[in-house]
């Protein structure tokens, strides 16, 4: 059960992690991809430099492939660990208007572990999420608001007694990304801000924290190179930390991506 409860966990972070942008219902929007997409394979890697100063691949960390049907709803996730045995599956149910309703988390038995249900208003607008273990008890819940838009406004994240322990409200930029996030704590006071850029493709392209936790606030800046292919959907992602004026390299993630 130990063991179950931690892919619950990993599961339940996954759900409710999401940027802003994210997180419509709409499967292929969420995953930002475009095209008549089937099948995505990524893995991630450690990033590393080589002796000749190249940057190279390291240790392989996650292995996720998600399947899609054509209308653009995904049909499974399956998430594989290094030795590309299977972890836990994700399968997805959805509504007549092809908005994402349940996902089903089983572990490499098909046992159930885990199920996220998505909770739609009227207007067919993402309201709630939520992430129930097992024995069908409630994990951690999500509540979304919206501006007049449509767009996200305000997440707040619920522990499982209903409780919210902390709160995004968001900024959008002229072109509808998103310029910042403010997060504040279950006494609401303000710990952390977040901005965002963007490439031509709509992609992040640098991740400012500001993080006010600690006595004297800190700052860390992420920045994300990419690759694409012909449909503008990227295949490699290196992700730097910025120190000083040195670009540090993290990770990367190579996406292998089929079409219909």
């Amino acid at each position: 059960m130990k063991k179950a409860n931690k892919i619950l966990a990993l599961v339940a972070a996954i759900a409710i992690s999401a940027c802003a942008y994210a997180q419509t219902g709409r499967d292929l929007q969420d995953d930002e991809l475009k095209g008549d997409v089937k099948r995505v394979d990524a893995v991630m890697y450690e990033a590393t430099y080589d002796l000749n100063d190249n940057l190279v691949n390291g240790d392989q960390l996650e292995h996720l492939i998600t399947e899609y049907r054509q209308n653009g709803q995904r049909r499974a996730q399956t998430y594989l660990s290094v030795a590309e045995d299977i972890i836990f599956r994700t399968r997805y149910k959805h509504d007549g208007f092809g908005l994402t309703t349940l996902e089903h988390v089983v572990d490499n038995k098909d046992n159930v572990i885990g199920r996220t249900y998505y909770i739609y208003d009227a207007e067919h607008t993402l309201t709630e999420v939520y992430v129930e273990d097992a024995e069908r008890q409630i994990e951690s819940r999500m509540l979304l608001k919206h501006d007049a838009l449509g767009r996200i406004s305000q997440r707040s994240y619920n522990d499982h007694y209903n409780d919210v322990f902390k709160r995004e409200v968001y900024v959008y930029n002229p072109d509808g990304s998103i310029n910042k996030a403010v997060v504040y704590d279950r006494s609401k006071k303000k710990v952390q801000e977040k901005r965002w850029e963007y490439d031509e493709q709509g992609y992040i392209t640098s991740y400012t924290l500001y993080d006010y936790t600690e006595e004297e606030p800190e700052m860390f800046i992420t920045l994300y190179k990419r690759d694409y292919d012909a449909h503008g959907n990227w295949t490699k992602c290196t992700e730097y930390e910025l120190l000083g004026d040195r670009m540090v390299p993290n990770y990367t993630t190579v996406r292998t991506i089929e079409y219909f």
